[in-house]
């Protein structure tokens, strides 16, 4: 599978899931939580239902994701400052630095 295959298809559901359970956790609404992800209400209920983002993330996966939760829900992240932080955790996720060995342009561009 090709580096930008497994983050779009394993690393960003999954990452996505862990900010979803972390957000619904500080009792956000899942319309919120969808706005701020991207995506949508039924997306976050799946991922909160784990029918969606099911690969094992790492202890420090899990620790950036919920430090990032906590700035969504005290609304210091959106946009293309919240990006950058899921490339970062994207980054922890693979063990690698950004854009180093990686022909993802997405990764490169947030070096």
């Amino acid at each position: 599978m090709l580096p930008c295959k497994e983050v779009h298809w394993k690393i960003l559901p999954a990452i996505s899931r862990e900010i979803a359970l972390c957000l619904e956790k500080a009792a956000m609404p899942r319309s919120k939580i969808a706005q701020a992800l991207g995506t949508t209400p039924a997306a976050v209920s799946q991922y909160v239902a784990g029918k969606r983002g099911g690969m094992k993330l790492d202890k420090d996966v899990k620790e950036a994701c919920k430090s990032l939760a906590g700035k969504i829900s005290a609304g210091n992240e959106s946009g293309q400052s919240l990006n950058f932080e899921i490339a970062k955790i994207i980054a922890i996720a693979k063990k690698s630095k950004l854009g180093k060995d990686d022909p993802c342009i997405v990764c490169m561009s947030v070096e």
